[in-house]
C-alpha cells in the first residue's frame, strides 16, 4: 500500500485511535478532533475505563504497574511522541471546514531529499477523528455533503503532504452499555454501515425506525472511493 494512500481505520474506541496514531505517526502530525475538547475527554476516560474493566480482576493488585494504561503513563517516549502531534478541536460542521479551509492554504510542509518517506516508516498524519458523526443533525449528513468535506480533507493533507487517517467510534446500545458495567459481553454497531441519502436536505418517514426518502447509500462506500480500509489490530496495519 502506498505510503500517501488515505486509509480510513476500523470503528474504534477513542483511546484505541489515540494509540493508533502515537505508535504510527511521524512528526509534523495533525489531529483533528471533530467534537468540543470537553467531550473528547469524557470520550477518552470512558474508553480507558472500559479496557481497564476487561483486565482480570486478579492482575489489579499484584501487576498495578504493567496493568496501567499506555495514555495515563507518561514515559518520555510517550511525551516525546505526543509534542511532534498538533490538536484541533472543531465541535461543528462549519468549525471543520473553516479550519480546512484555512489549513489547506497555510504555508505547506516540503520534503526534502534528506528527509524521504520510507514505504513502511511512521509518516505525518492528517487524523480525523469522528469526522462523519460531525455531520448528523444537519443537512449535509448525506454521501454528497459527506464527499464534499472529503474532498476539503484530501486537498488538505496532499498539500501538507500528509496521510490522511479516518476513524469514526464504535456505538453501543445504552443497554449495552449498561450490561457491560457488569462484564457483560457488549454488541457494537460498525458506523461505516449506516444508510445515507445521496442527496443533502433528504427527508425520513416513519416512525421509531425512520428511514430516508429516495436512495440510499452507506456511509463506507462513500468513504472507499476516497480511502481504503485497513485493519489495526493488535496495533498494527
Amino acid at each position: 500500500m502506498p505510503d500517501a494512500m488515505p486509509m480510513a481505520l476500523p470503528p474504534l474506541l477513542c483511546s484505541e485511535f489515540v494509540e493508533f496514531v502515537l505508535k504510527h505517526h511521524r512528526g509534523p502530525t495533525t489531529m483533528i478532533v471533530c467534537s468540543s475538547r470537553e467531550r473528547f475527554l469524557e470520550e477518552l476516560r470512558a474508553s480507558i475505563d472500559r479496557a481497564h474493566s476487561q483486565i482480570p480482576a486478579s492482575s489489579h493488585g499484584e501487576q498495578a504497574t504493567e496493568d496501567l494504561h499506555l495514555l495515563l503513563n507518561p514515559t518520555l517516549h510517550l511525551i516525546s511522541r505526543s509534542q511532534t502531534i498538533r490538536l484541533v478541536f472543531v465541535p461543528t460542521l462549519s468549525h471543520l471546514r473553516a479550519f480546512l479551509a484555512i489549513y489547506a492554504h497555510a504555508t505547506r510542509r516540503s520534503v526534502s531529499a534528506s528527509d524521504p518517506i520510507r514505504l513502511g516508516s511512521p509518516i505525518p498524519f492528517l487524523a480525523i477523528w469522528a469526522m462523519a458523526r460531525l455531520h448528523q443533525l444537519t443537512t449535509e449528513h448525506s454521501a454528497q455533503g459527506i464527499s464534499r468535506t472529503l474532498a476539503a480533507v484530501i486537498e488538505a493533507s496532499n498539500q501538507h503532504v500528509q496521510k490522511l487517517v479516518l476513524a469514526e467510534p464504535k456505538i453501543v446500545s445504552t443497554a449495552d452499555d449498561e450490561a457491560n458495567q457488569i462484564g457483560s459481553d457488549v454488541t457494537w454497531h460498525d458506523p461505516w454501515t449506516e444508510a445515507l441519502p445521496l442527496l443533502s436536505g433528504a427527508l425520513r418517514f416513519g416512525g421509531e425506525e425512520r428511514a430516508w426518502s429516495g436512495k440510499t447509500v452507506t456511509l463506507g462506500a462513500v468513504i472507499s472511493r476516497w480511502c481504503q480500509f485497513v485493519e489495526c489490530d493488535n496495533g498494527g496495519y
